[in-house]
């Protein structure tokens, strides 16, 4: 991943991160790109419950303009992904997958 991809992941990262209201143990986001718009689903854990209508506090504008840019620069390198899920469980690892 490149520097700017990078940064790009920590602050969609961050966003949900601080917007997840009741906190969590575990958390998915999963996003479907297109070029007018985005899909996203958030799959919450707490206390080994997964729900996908948790309550949560952040722009859906900022993450969608996140979004967008992280997919012009993947474009601009000729990298075509339309979906991409971030996870992220306490203590551990984030992950970002992309699907092309």
């Amino acid at each position: 991943m490149i520097a700017e991809d990078f940064e790009l992941v920590k602050a969609i990262f961050s966003l949900v991160d601080e917007g997840i209201v009741s906190g969590y143990d575990a958390f998915r986001l999963e996003v479907e790109v297109n070029d007018d718009y985005i899909l996203e689903e958030l799959t919450v854990e707490k206390d080994s419950v997964e729900v996908t209508n948790a309550e949560t506090d952040f722009n859906g504008a900022a993450l969608y303009d996140l979004v967008q840019k992280l997919r012009a620069l993947a474009k601009a390198r000729g990298e075509n992904w339309s979906e991409f899920v971030i996870s992220y469980r306490h203590g551990e690892k984030v992950h970002t997958k992309f699907k092309y």
